[in-house]
């Protein structure tokens, strides 16, 4: 086996024992020490691959969010596509990979639920819209070029502005999902679904207003119910 074929298999099991871990005590109540028990390894063989805790909690986060990056780039470089239908796309395609994950997204949220790790959370969400801008800023461009988009003025801006909405919406969906599963104010699951669908069509409809696009442009309803029941 190739030496980098071992180095990688070696740094994601610290990474998949790391969660677990962080799952299990909370990402502020476990060490290094406890990550290098659990595996029986040395603490340089972490050292090789990790300069401190928070460098792993962060390499798992960019594991899950290069895979989310990577389904975006896929559509957004498809030709047969319209730059609205690609907007589309990537709503439907990134909530079927986090129904896909969600085993992993419980995790990594009660591994960071604590009010102390806001920051951290904070610095996972700007490493994914550096890199996802881009990606949007040419959506948007396509968009305007087509005539489906009006002037954004600043694609720049406005595709910053479109991302901060999104992470906007998930934190508020995770929010009420919440709701699911808390014993002292659970809501039934019709309950949710409708609180849900009025969340997200407002978020719908204010984004075809920024974004100038026809009214019903934009199915953002469908793909945030495929995040937690999956296709029918």
């Amino acid at each position: 086996m190739p030496n980098t074929v071992r180095s990688d298999n070696r740094k994601l099991e610290f990474l998949q024992t790391a969660l677990e871990l962080f799952y299990e005590k909370g990402y502020e109540n476990t060490t290094i020490q406890d990550i290098i028990d659990h595996l029986g390894v040395s603490k340089g063989a972490f050292y090789h691959y990790f300069k401190s805790k928070e460098d792993v909690i962060v390499a798992i986060a960019r594991g899950y969010t290069d895979r989310a990056v990577n389904i975006m780039e896929t559509i957004i470089s498809r030709p047969d596509l319209s730059a609205v239908d690609k907007l589309n796309e990537i709503l439907k395609s990134v909530n079927e990979f986090k129904f896909r994950e969600r085993e992993w997204r419980s995790k990594f949220r009660g591994a960071i639920k604590n009010e102390e790790n806001f920051k951290l959370h904070n610095k996972m969400i700007h490493l994914m819209k550096q890199d996802a801008i881009s990606l949007f800023r040419e959506l948007i461009d396509s968009g305007v070029e087509e005539g489906a988009i009006g002037d954004p003025v600043n694609s720049l801006e406005m595709a910053d502005f479109f991302l901060n909405t999104i992470f906007s919406l998930n934190m508020a969906v995770d929010e009420l999902e919440n709701g699911l599963y808390d014993n002292n104010n659970k809501l039934d699951f019709q309950e949710f679904e409708i609180q849900l669908v009025n969340k997200v069509r407002f978020y719908e409809v204010m984004l075809e207003r920024v974004l100038q696009l026809k009214v019903g442009a934009i199915d953002m309803q469908t793909p945030y119910m495929i995040r937690f029941k999956g296709k029918e």
